[in-house]
């Protein structure tokens, strides 16, 4: 097995795999002076296909490239359009194995990284294929004790510290723009609000150029104990926050498995392939 054989991961329903922790739930990762714990979980949901993909990799098992900190991202194919599955795993597959040849600062690093994804996405799908298919991203990058984030789409990246979890990221949807009509006069707030295409993406990977990235201009400092959870909307559109706190407040691993068995448990029969990554520091 190769070094991307062992540290990128493709992802498997769970249906097969339970729950599919990218290191043991107990045993930490070294990342500077930080212990990180990870754990990811998935399902197909009530989908035909898997159209999530995910990867985690801790470049610090290698001494030449300790710098490099600990990456960690999600794309979730899009349903409705062909291929989502490939589109998906081709940007992840691009910003796992760039990883280990980018250099920079974290912003820097992102930044190239999700110009390779896009870059990947638009050769796969080719010249006139813009639109036919398409991928959201989340990515976390943990070095120097910070945690540095990019998306593009509506996968989240939110952090549960002391009791509360905080949404990071910005989502791109269509709502965004209507509540901007809105402030504008162009549109009362009900109809923006509650507007059928309000959850549509304005960005994503598959548009050829991308309209929007969603990159902070500064880091999230690590605080001992602190959690960060990388998740795809069939995450967060079948659990409230309430719920997702709930199992946050144990182990990675304990996380993930409360975090699948309680989506499981709702039975909901438009189920969304979902997908998560978690951190705990």
């Amino acid at each position: 097995m190769g070094l991307f054989d062992a540290l990128f991961r493709r992802s498997r329903p769970v249906e097969s795999i339970p729950v599919q922790p990218a290191a043991e739930p107990d045993a930490p990762e070294e990342t500077g002076p930080l212990a990180i714990r990870v754990a990811n979980l998935q399902g197909i949901g009530e989908r035909e296909e898997q159209e999530d993909s995910f990867a985690v990799l801790n470049a610090t098992a290698l001494a030449e490239l300790s710098s490099q900190g600990l990456f960690a991202l999600v794309a979730d194919g899009m349903g409705g359009l062909s291929d989502g599955d490939k589109v998906s795993q081709a940007a992840v597959s691009a910003m796992a194995q760039g990883f280990y040849y980018v250099r920079g600062t974290p912003q820097q690093v992102l930044l190239q990284l999700a110009q390779r994804a896009n870059g990947a996405v638009n050769q796969l799908l080719g010249e006139d294929g813009a639109y036919r298919s398409g991928s959201t991203l989340t990515a976390g990058l943990i070095r120097d004790g910070a945690v540095h984030y990019l998306s593009v789409g509506d996968s989240r990246i939110c952090l549960y510290r002391q009791g509360e979890l905080y949404q990071l990221n910005r989502e791109h949807v269509y709502r965004s723009e209507l509540y901007v009509n809105y402030v504008n006069g162009e549109e009362t707030l009900d109809g923006a609000a509650a507007h059928p295409k309000g959850a549509g993406l304005t960005s994503f990977l598959g548009m050829g150029r991308l309209k929007y990235i969603d990159l902070p201009a500064q880091p999230v400092p690590v605080r001992p104990g602190d959690r960060f959870l990388l998740m795809s909307d069939g995450v967060y559109n079948a659990l409230t926050p309430g719920e997702l706190s709930a199992a946050l407040d144990q182990g990675a691993g304990q996380a993930a498995q409360a975090i699948n068995d309680a989506i499981r448990a709702k039975g909901y029969q438009n189920q969304d392939n979902y997908t998560a990554v978690i951190l705990n520091c």
